[in-house]
């Protein structure tokens, strides 16, 4: 059924990357990708989730 299991690492590789805050061209050197437009692809959802987070980590330090 997964015809392209190594295609699916490389995206949650870039994923779990963005999560943990690297730079595109950092995921482009890691995962081997020659253009940002599919590294931007693959992380967007990650680096929502990251800012998302940040947003309400700051919320909730300013109710302390």
């Amino acid at each position: 059924m997964d015809d392209c299991p190594l295609h699916r690492l490389r995206k949650a590789a870039a994923a779990r990357l963005a999560e943990l805050g690297c730079s595109e061209h950092e995921i482009m050197a890691i995962t081997g990708h020659r253009t940002s437009k599919e590294v931007t692809r693959y992380t967007r959802a990650a680096r929502q989730k990251t800012r998302a987070e940040r947003a309400l980590r700051r919320i909730t330090d300013g109710q302390k």
